[in-house]
């Protein structure tokens, strides 16, 4: 069956909880097949960069009361486990990593919305691998160690987003989130354990976190934490973010003021790209560094494939015969440039 935008949403309109990833189906993007599973509706991290608060309507944001646990999450996964058993069409989706999660995070951790107490992630991690399904669990909580005791090691590959060892600059990029130390400890504590690790060094902002000097102490930490991949990305402007980051109270005016002849004028899918010899400069310097430490590189909605070790989400790393069930009609494209 091909992965073809029609047939995604075929697919969808079937589903509740579990939804076939890239609905619009980006040549940009060079993600296999798989399932994303959003427990929540926000995080509360409140990162500068966040993309998604363009499009969720007040879910960005640590006291907006307007995020939280999705209706009826557990109920409607386990809804949709057993409609792939007994739907055909549906029966191939099992053969499918499960991620945790993209347009949220699986541990938010606020006054109002915590999943240390709520453990909905974990109730959710609980029936997918009951089911058989492997997971790619991306987050920026160390409280992903806590679930290590249900997570399959040989179906899981826990990945973490980190974009710089600086703890001062790592409270202003991401207020909320835990320390960069704290999610370098628990990917090591995650190799430690058997699990396959990837880390998301992105977005690089410039000015701000891009520098090789930057990269190269944060992918030591990562060297020596045990970690398998490095994805990496550059800092793809948003209406809102963009804002947020020239904001004078609580952003980075002067870098977003001396980077702004390096972006696009015009958007592509609503994002304001970097000039193409710049973004592939920045992913050809991160590619060099993972590599010379001995970590696996992937970039993420840059057009630029060739640039991949092999997938750039960490799929490769999950420890099953691949299912071949599905194949992906995207050609590989190098835009925008």
């Amino acid at each position: 069956m091909e992965w073809t935008r029609s047939t995604k949403k075929k697919l969808a309109s079937k589903l509740k909880a579990l939804k076939p990833f890239d609905p619009y189906h980006s040549a940009l993007c060079t993600c296999g097949p798989k399932l994303p599973l959003n427990v929540y509706t926000g995080c509360g991290y409140e990162c500068l960069y966040c993309y998604t608060s363009s499009y969720s309507r007040g879910r960005w944001g640590r006291d907006s009361a307007a995020w939280g646990p999705r209706a009826d999450v557990v109920r409607h996964l386990e809804r949709d486990i057993t409609r792939m058993d007994a739907d055909s069409e549906l029966t191939g989706l099992k053969d499918l990593p499960v991620v945790l999660s993209l347009s949220s995070d699986p541990y938010p951790q606020t006054p109002r919305v915590s999943e240390a107490k709520l453990c909905l992630t974990r109730r959710c991690i609980e029936l997918l691998a009951g089911a058989g399904f492997a997971l790619l669990m991306q987050t920026k909580s160390d409280l992903v160690t806590r679930d290590f005791d249900v997570l399959p090691a040989e179906k899981t590959v826990v990945g973490m987003t980190i974009t710089t060892l600086d703890r001062t600059l790592a409270r202003k990029l991401e207020p909320y989130a835990p320390a960069p130390s704290a999610r370098i400890e628990a990917l090591a504590t995650a190799a430690e354990r058997g699990f396959a690790t990837l880390c998301r060094i992105d977005p690089l902002v410039p000015g701000v976190n891009d520098t090789a000097r930057q990269v190269e102490d944060l992918t030591n930490e990562l060297a020596a934490a045990g970690v398998n991949q490095v994805v990496s990305s550059t800092f793809k402007k948003r209406r809102d973010s963009a804002a947020r980051f020239a904001s004078v109270s609580g952003g980075f005016p002067e870098a977003a003021a001396s980077s702004e002849h390096l972006y696009e004028p015009n958007e592509v899918s609503g994002y304001r790209y970097i000039i193409e010899p710049e973004r592939r400069r920045r992913m050809q310097m991160v590619k060099a560094i993972a590599e010379s430490h001995g970590l696996e590189f992937s970039c993420c909605r840059e057009g630029m494939p060739e640039l991949n070790t092999r997938s750039c989400d960490g799929q490769h790393l999950l420890r099953r015969p691949a299912a071949g069930v599905f194949t992906d009609d995207r050609a590989p494209v190098t835009e925008p440039k």
